[in-house]
């Protein structure tokens, strides 16, 4: 049975990618680079934030640390378009009544805490770890590793449940369970590591009732 859920929050439990993608938007048309909406989000979805104002800052000759402070400056006026994806909260909350115990790991940094005090989730977490806990970026599993350890969790109970091929090597990294969030309107394709594939957020629900009947 799935006794710990790690969970990634951007794309995952948070509606979050029009914000990210509408920031990053604005930063390229600063740049003087017209990438278009969609390709800024396959760019995000099938690599990271970061990676794509890396690529934007070697293309235009910019200095990546500037573009990524402008870009935190920018998300940070948006959090208010941000909700949670439908399911969300039914899904943690019928698990943690199934007995699971909920964590976060995000590359999200000192909005988190704020931001999930307003979608009214914050209760629900165990830890949250974010960005400011100073771990290596995902692919590396060292902030699940982190929680693993400092509550002695069964890797063989303990799920990371993220939206990217980038969170399933993460859980690899780390030893536990891979889930992948794949929606159907999604650019992002099982990778043939994952533990379990899912659509909806609710289909973990079912999981862990078909476990303990």
């Amino acid at each position: 049975m799935l006794k710990n859920v790690i969970w990634d929050l951007d794309g995952t439990l948070l509606d979050s990618y029009g914000s990210i993608v509408q920031s990053l938007v604005i930063i390229a048309r600063e740049a003087g680079v017209n990438d278009s909406q969609n390709d800024i989000l396959k760019a995000v979805k099938l690599g990271a934030v970061s990676a794509y104002l890396r690529e934007l800052a070697a293309r235009c000759g910019l200095d990546y640390s500037q573009l990524y402070q402008r870009y935190r400056e920018i998300s940070h006026d948006r959090l208010e378009e941000i909700a949670l994806i439908p399911g969300a909260s039914q899904t943690l909350e019928e698990l943690k009544r199934a007995g699971a115990d909920h964590f976060v790991y995000t590359h999200r940094g000192k909005s988190t805490v704020p931001l999930l005090e307003r979608l009214g989730i914050i209760g629900y977490f165990r830890e949250i770890v974010t960005f400011t806990y100073g771990f290596q970026p995902k692919p590396s599993g060292e902030g699940v590793r982190y929680l693993v350890e400092k509550y002695a969790l069964d890797r063989n109970r303990t799920a990371y449940v993220g939206d990217r091929a980038l969170d399933v090597l993460c859980a690899r990294d780390a030893g536990v369970k891979a889930i992948l969030f794949c929606p159907k309107d999604t650019c992002v394709a099982p990778t043939g590591q994952e533990d379990l594939v899912i659509e909806r957020l609710e289909e973990l629900i079912d999981r862990v009732t078909e476990n303990r009947s």
